[in-house]
């Protein structure tokens, strides 16, 4: 070897040495036994992008790991299991397709765009300082330059699909009322009633005759003409009870059993029984009362053009993932478990976004935090259900106060998902 190449090419190799190490001692722990030849061979080729059957390992036991971490019925964990290499290998194609065409338009992202998404992920997860970060990527176990590569990863093909997949999807106003007088039942919004609350707190200490003596009293100044506020004024000071908490509408299903029970049929303007739930006792008030109906199209206009724009956009993206496939020069050679990973393809990831990068539909990124066990809150204190006005889980977007059961999906802040790759069909989001 010429003396200029030798000087040119060994700095680079002493560096990759550190790299490639670490690499095959994890290679070996993933498949002991295993020839480095088979470790190494590539599973998959799509135009200059490849992965090996050590990539497709490592995606593999990632995924298991979430199935059996996440999965408690053991018929459906069975069936996860089952089909996990199908569902990864489809994964790695698709991948590798958008990634391929990614190098073909020179996308590049930037650390800046990472950052971006990084500090949006913790403001989603409630992450407040470096040390809680830290933790959230231990307990779901990553590191912080994976999570940053998957972001990075994700963006690149949010990329592609925004320059080469948006402008295709035509979405006109007739196609959505032609939608809207197909579905309407889809719309109808159940009964609700419209609350307040104010909550007598057991977290004073006061015996439970004590609080019960105490709710006694209020339901008597609202009776004899005092406001709900007014008559709670003077025990807020004290802590004896919360400020009046706006519950906003409810429907059917939103409440405490208990309270449901002991309010649904109350007339307008009237204040409850005592009630018994979490944070202490609580007194509700019917402000307003609405029976079931189906908005009209301009109220829900917004939420149709939405779902109709995510079904056009799946539609072209399976269009367009079939040309980038007839376009490329692919060569697959799955493992056996893995053979009919075809059959997936059209099909969404079974693990979501990292970051919910990719979605855009009712479901926010954001992981709210569990509502206070404290009931002495404020309106401003209480939870949101973010559902859009019109789906057939819409709650209004009304507040959740102490005694409301918490949103469905709702997790604890300072965790995070496990990476997965983007699922390509998902809309981009707004801008990208």
């Amino acid at each position: 070897m010429p003396r200029r190449l030798a000087r040119t090419l060994l700095p680079s190799v002493l560096l990759l040495v550190p790299v490639l190490i670490p690499v095959a001692a994890r290679a070996e722990a993933l498949n002991p036994g295993v020839h480095p030849d088979v470790i190494n061979r590539i599973v998959l080729r799509v135009n200059d992008r490849i992965a090996t059957f050590y990539d497709y390992q490592q995606r593999k036991a990632e995924l298991v790991r979430d199935i059996v971490r996440r999965e408690q019925d053991q018929d459906e964990r069975q069936r996860l299991l089952g089909q996990a290499g199908e569902v990864v290998f489809a994964d790695l194609f698709r991948e590798l397709l958008l990634d391929s065409r990614a190098d073909q338009l020179a996308i590049e992202i930037t650390d800046s765009q990472v950052d971006q998404q990084v500090a949006q992920l913790k403001q989603n997860f409630n992450i407040k300082t470096d040390q809680d970060f830290a933790a959230a990527l231990a307990q779901s176990g990553l590191t912080e330059p994976q999570l940053r590569s998957q972001i990075k990863a994700n963006l690149r093909m949010q990329e592609v699909r925004g320059r080469e997949v948006q402008s295709r999807v035509k979405v006109d106003e007739e196609d959505l009322r032609r939608y809207y007088r197909k579905n309407l039942e889809q719309f109808r919004q159940p009964e609700q009633v419209q609350l307040r609350e104010v909550v007598v707190l057991e977290e004073g200490g006061a015996a439970a005759d004590q609080r019960k003596a105490v709710a006694t009293e209020i339901r008597g100044k609202v009776q004899g003409g005092s406001s709900l506020a007014d008559a709670v004024a003077d025990l807020v000071k004290k802590n004896t009870t919360s400020n009046v908490i706006e519950l906003g509408w409810v429907s059917p299903g939103d409440l405490d059993k208990n309270l449901e029970g002991a309010v649904w049929k109350l007339p307008v303007g009237s204040l409850s029984e005592p009630v018994e739930a979490r944070g202490g006792l609580h007194l509700v008030q019917v402000i307003d009362r609405r029976e079931s109906r189906i908005p009209p199209f301009n109220e829900v206009s917004t939420v149709i053009q939405s779902r109709e724009q995510e079904r056009a956009f799946r539609e072209e993206v399976a269009k367009y993932m079939a040309e980038l496939e007839k376009n490329s020069l692919i060569v697959a050679n799955p493992p056996q478990e893995a053979a009919g990973f075809r059959s997936r393809l059209a099909s969404t990831p079974e693990a979501g976004d990292p970051s919910n990068l990719g979605a855009a539909s009712a479901a926010s990124a954001a992981a709210p935090s569990a509502p206070p066990a404290n009931a002495n809150a404020n309106a401003a204190d209480t939870t949101t259900t973010k559902t859009l006005p019109g789906d057939p889980k819409d709650k209004s977007g009304k507040p959740q106060s102490p005694a409301t059961n918490p949103p469905a999906g709702m997790t604890q802040p300072g965790s995070l998902p496990t990476p997965a790759p983007v699922d390509p069909s998902a809309p981009p989001p707004p801008g990208a």
